[in-house]
């Protein structure tokens, strides 16, 4: 139940953010400002595709593992780009809940 419930609110949370990112003017001005604006369509491509395969996860669970796993460390490495421009820790709040969140679903679908 557990892994359910965390795998629906990762897949949820990147679908989310995966559309924004892909569609939404604000990241546009959000990856200029990372200073990688070419980067944009790919990490919204893979949070696409990551909040599915989190989903599938839950009856593949190695699918899962690996989804989880890729998206554990693209929020590490967007915490590291906030890093590097300096942003306040407040904004990285999200990105290390969502590096938590998926870095714990790796552990739950590997013990299934």
């Amino acid at each position: 139940m557990l892994l359910v419930t965390l795998a629906a609110v990762s897949a949820l949370a990147f679908l989310y953010y995966g559309s924004e990112t892909l569609f939404a003017d604000r990241p546009r001005g959000e990856f200029d400002r990372y200073g990688m604006p070419k980067m944009r369509v790919f990490v919204g491509s893979m949070q696409m595709l990551g909040a599915a395969g989190v989903a599938l996860g839950i009856v593949v669970a190695p699918l899962g593992a690996a989804a989880a796993s890729g998206l554990t460390l693209m929020m590490l490495l967007g915490l590291a780009a906030r890093y590097k421009i300096r942003d306040a820790p407040r904004l990285m709040i999200p990105a290390g809940s969502l590096a938590v969140l998926n870095a714990t679903l790796v552990v739950l679908f590997i013990a299934q």
